[in-house]
């Protein structure tokens, strides 16, 4: 049959190792409330050879709850190292985005701009071609009128000076001459 003190010592039976130092402290506690009270005092017995038991328990699964502690500590290190790297990454993408599209946007003002600038001027030239392209027009025009009143006089010459009497004078109708 065992002894209390041996059964205190005894490895709980848990899932987690990190449980450890809370069941062992659990144990201390209950151990030191199992004591007897003294009489008229404020004092406590208790059974000293389970209590250290349960101290070198403690302290012997210390390192581990620390090698433990320190492992997730680091653990954690690394991740929040990990996710300020990507956070700085992706704040420097938005940036260099951010940069890219101001460029882009000044890029599409300018040739927004050019391309106005490029239309006024087409359009000025049309303009310019039209009017010349008018006057052009109306000189040759004119020339050929004058050109047609002399040919027209000169075709009249020609018929008054080969039958004067067939011309209407008033209309200038030429008669067309009998077959």
């Amino acid at each position: 049959m065992e002894t209390r003190a041996e059964r205190m010592t005894e490895s709980p039976p848990r899932e987690q190792e990190s449980m450890d130092m809370l069941y062992l402290l659990e144990r201390l506690e209950e151990v030191l409330n199992a004591g007897s009270a003294l009489p008229f005092t404020r004092r406590t017995l208790v059974d000293d050879e389970e209590c250290f038991a349960i101290i070198d328990q403690i302290r012997l699964s210390l390192p581990n709850e620390i090698r433990q502690a320190r492992k997730l500590n680091s653990d954690r290190d690394a991740l929040l190292t990990e996710a300020q790297t990507r956070a700085e990454q992706i704040i420097r993408s938005a940036e260099d985005d951010a940069r890219d599209l101001a460029r882009d946007h000044h890029v599409a003002r300018q040739a927004e701009a050019r391309a106005a600038e490029l239309i006024a001027q087409a359009d000025k030239r049309a303009e310019e071609t039209r009017l010349q392209a008018d006057d052009y027009a109306y000189r040759v025009l004119a020339d050929l009128e004058r050109r047609l009143d002399g040919l027209s006089s000169t075709v009249r010459n020609g018929l008054l000076s080969l039958r004067p009497d067939e011309i209407d004078e008033d209309h200038r109708d030429i008669e067309s001459p009998p077959r």
